[in-house]
């Protein structure tokens, strides 16, 4: 009986702390949340806490794609980008979700009622050291789901 109980006080404490977890939420979160019931675009970044130099670059140029060619979709909530350390506790259910584990880049579209997600870590790893290579993938990628979005 004392196993059921701790167990059952661990479940609520687990729950009460994960509901108090989005009081800090960042701008794209806030954008993302305006927009939950519109068809967008979210651009999944998933790192741990030690990073080597292809997983930071790879982060950049995702960054720098977003805001030299789609600001404007940016500002509006059509495509957000988040950050997500894996390694937190916190972020386990979308880590799962994703089966992101260690560096995963993920293109998540949401339209129609429906959701669909490109895993473009493979591609990513392959281009980081070529940052012209990538960001023409990443632009190609954004696109596709863009034109799924609104059609």
């Amino acid at each position: 009986m004392k196993l059921f109980t701790f167990k059952l006080f661990l479940i609520a404490a687990l729950m009460f702390f994960a509901g108090c977890s989005g009081n800090a939420q960042s701008q794209g979160q806030k954008k993302a949340a305006a927009a939950a019931g519109e068809s967008r675009i979210e651009v999944l970044d998933f790192h741990t806490e030690h990073r080597c130099k292809a997983c930071l670059a790879i982060e950049q140029f995702t960054k720098e794609v977003l805001a030299e060619t789609y600001a404007g979709e940016m500002d509006k909530g059509v495509i957000t980008f988040r950050l997500i350390n894996a390694d937190e506790e916190a972020n386990a259910a979308i880590v799962e979700k994703y089966l992101a584990f260690g560096t995963t880049l993920i293109i998540n579209t949401v339209a129609k009622g429906g959701e669909s997600h490109v895993d473009l870590t493979s591609f990513a790893f392959m281009n980081a050291g070529n940052e012209a290579k990538f960001k023409a993938g990443l632009k190609e990628q954004l696109e596709a789901s863009l034109k799924k979005i609104r059609s």
